[in-house]
């Protein structure tokens, strides 16, 4: 079979090939939607809201506190038996990454509404560490996240709490939230779902001036010093090497 032949094969073949909605299993339309995960599905979803964590339309039936997908919703943390169950591995590894607090925390599950009544502006967050001096007072998390953002958000909070128990005081805010989102990102660098690398993406290319600059020159100074010479600098100056 010569090229031609072989190139109009092809095409007939391709032709054939229907593609389809990762959601509904239809026939894809002309225009459609890409998921974080790299998925797609069609335009008869545009106006569904999306999984907070993998961009997929979430499903409408759940009533959980922030929109999920059916499947990202399978691992969701609901209760503080769940918190019991999952978060000792997850501590482990925090502490593998050399983040130790000198005082057991306590992870409590809240509502949005909750968390937003403490910081109103923060509408979108997910987790919230309150301290006065080197003393945490309370550490939460919104319920029903998916596991892997569970984890990403505990580990984030953890830093927040280690930061006041060594007494690092306040610092200017990309500084605080940008070394929190390394350690986010380094507890998900180690996590097998495939939901880890969106999220660990989310946090690499956030546009923001606080969370995203912030966490690019924590990353950058991590990796010219090492997480200890860049932790104790920051401790003597308040600022990134």
């Amino acid at each position: 079979m010569g090229f031609a032949e072989w190139l109009a094969a092809y095409r007939r073949l391709a032709s054939r090939v229907v593609h389809v909605c990762s959601v509904c299993g239809r026939p894809m339309t002309s225009s459609f939607y890409r998921a974080s995960t790299g998925e797609t599905y069609c335009a008869r979803h545009a106006g569904e809201r999306p999984c907070l964590c993998c961009g997929m339309p979430s499903d409408s039936r759940l009533v959980m506190e922030i929109p999920l997908c059916g499947r990202c919703a399978a691992t969701a943390v609901r209760d503080q038996a769940a918190v019991k169950r999952v978060l000792p591995p997850i501590a482990k590894r925090i502490r593998a990454l050399s983040i130790r607090t000198t005082t057991p925390v306590r992870v409590r599950l809240v509502v949005r509404d909750e968390l937003r009544s403490h910081h109103p502006e923060g509408a979108n967050a997910l987790g919230m560490t309150i301290s006065t001096g080197t003393r945490v007072l309370d550490l939460m998390v919104v319920r029903d996240l998916p596991l892997v953002q569970f984890g990403s958000t505990v580990a984030h909070e953890v830093m927040h709490a280690y930061l006041a128990q060594q007494g690092f005081g306040v610092l200017p805010p990309p500084v605080a939230e940008g070394l929190c989102q390394l350690l986010a990102y380094a507890w998900l660098r180690d996590q097998p779902d495939p939901l880890a690398a969106v999220e660990r993406r989310r946090i690499a290319e956030d546009p923001g001036p606080v969370y995203g600059d912030g966490f690019r020159a924590a990353r950058a100074a991590s990796q010219r010093l090492g997480v200890r010479a860049m932790l104790d600098h920051v401790r003597r100056n308040g600022a990134f090497p």
